[in-house]
């Protein structure tokens, strides 16, 4: 590998290292710029994205219609112009330049068999500094006197950490499924050396204890279970595979309620019980007065958990918002808050999911152009998967997963979490790309020779 590729290598595994940490946008901003300048001239010299363009069509027009309704609404239906302009910029648009770094990196390791390796070794071994920093500060905690808390990392908090840890997930999944099924490595890494940073993604993914990251965990798990047995469905009969599959069903579902259920040590009945009070959004107010000493009682004389109470409540509001205002009322992080303010003369902050908050800022239509995205890209991540397998296209299906479960349960389509999964959508749409053309002409890209 010569000068070059080391110096951009160092560029993209810097910018993505620093994504996630706090108070770094001026160098997030100029490593973007950089990296996108690096990586642009090496595309060009490549031919450029025309060969993907075509292919990756559907999903572009939907981001492109997504665009072009958001300065709709920020100029003719908005009532706050000026806001929303400002969190396009800031926001939008950041992310579309992240997700054009992505492409033009998957293209610049074009028929580069060595560097494409270097470059998904490189992410992958960033995500694993940052787990491990996890790892250490959880033992940290536990050695120190005091109760034992969730552990955030080098980010703000233990959800921004472990959108890190899910992301690596991705990866040691459909590395795991490649070694089991086609007896392939894409990753350089040893058996022993791959399940010691499995078991570390297992510990951090524990200490940061996030509810809704262990959901979209198992639905990953779920996904990779019925890609795997329909690999192997030749080898099992009919009644078999049938009972295999309600198996993974049984115990996927289960763990969902557990998680669900486990973190305030309530039970099935007490989440029942909780979700008639945190729809009740005008008779019980907790959620807009936000007093800890007033949280509603349950019919067992027990406080609700107010993390389940307050997202419930939340999520009765934004639906009346999106009702209310169905063309929206400005792409914005804190759409919900001003939409609150506007008619309630108090609010603010976000409704802690992701896609209710783009369909509060760009209404009905906003919300559908952005859910097609993920369609119609799932549509061509199906198409490019062969027989033989296509590494980058199942690493892209767990990412759609991923962030979009995740995008249900927090607030996560902002900021650099929609930066850094842009930048992986693009990278490993337009490498699926090429991986299929090495795959079809008999070079599958690999690591074991």
């Amino acid at each position: 590998m010569n000068k070059q590729n080391i110096i951009a290598m160092a560029l993209i595994g810097a910018l993505f290292f620093v994504w996630p940490v706090p108070h770094t946008v001026s160098v997030r901003d100029f490593l973007l710029l950089a990296n996108l300048l690096v990586f642009g001239y090496f595309a060009w010299a490549r031919g450029g994205l025309r060969g993907s363009l075509p292919i990756l069509s559907a999903p572009l027009l939907m981001l492109a219609g997504l665009t072009a309704w958001m300065y709709i609404v920020a100029f003719f239906i908005s009532p706050e112009t000026g806001w929303t302009l400002d969190e396009i910029g800031s926001q939008w648009i950041r992310a579309l330049l992240a997700l054009l770094i992505g492409a033009l990196v998957a293209t610049a390791v074009r028929d580069n068999t060595r560097f494409t390796r270097g470059v998904l070794t490189l992410l992958f071994a960033v995500l694993v500094v940052h787990i491990l920093y996890v790892d250490l500060q959880a033992v940290w905690e536990l050695l120190a006197p005091g109760s034992f808390d969730r552990v955030p990392g080098l980010t703000e908090g233990p959800d921004k950490s472990n959108y890190l840890t899910n992301v690596l997930f991705g990866f040691l999944l459909v590395e795991l499924f490649f070694r089991a099924v086609y007896m392939r490595r894409i990753l350089p890494l040893s058996h022993a050396i791959f399940a010691a940073v499995l078991a570390l993604a297992a510990v951090s993914v524990t200490a940061e204890g996030t509810r809704n990251g262990m959901i979209t965990l198992m639905l990953m798990l779920l996904l990779l279970g019925w890609f795997y047995l329909h690999e192997r469905r030749a080898r099992l009969n009919k009644r078999a595979l049938s009972a295999v599959i309600a198996a993974m069903m049984v115990i996927v579902l289960g763990g969902i309620v557990l998680v669900t259920t486990a973190r305030q040590s309530s039970n099935l009945n007490e989440l029942i019980d909780t979700i008639p009070i945190g729809w009740d959004t005008k008779h019980y107010k907790t959620w807009q007065e936000n007093d800890p000493n007033v949280w509603p009682k349950l019919p067992n004389g027990k406080t609700v958990d107010p993390s389940l109470y307050l997202r419930i409540a939340w999520l009765r509001e934004g639906l009346e918002l999106v009702r209310d205002h169905p063309l929206g009322i400005g792409f914005g992080r804190e759409a919900f808050g001003h939409g609150l303010m506007a008619k309630y003369g108090q609010g603010s902050g976000h409704s802690h999911s992701g896609l209710l908050d783009m369909a509060i800022g760009l209404g009905i239509p906003g919300a559908l152009l952005w859910l097609g995205f993920f369609a119609s890209l799932a549509s061509v991540v199906r198409r490019q998967y062969r027989a033989k397998g296509n590494y980058a296209a199942l690493l892209l299906l767990l990412l759609l997963i991923d962030y979009g479960g995740r995008m249900v349960l927090d607030s996560v389509i902002r900021d650099h979490m929609l930066q850094q999964f842009m930048f992986l959508v693009g990278m490993t749409a337009v490498m699926m790309l090429t991986e299929a053309k090495a795959i079809d002409s008999g070079k599958p890209i690999r690591t074991d020779g």
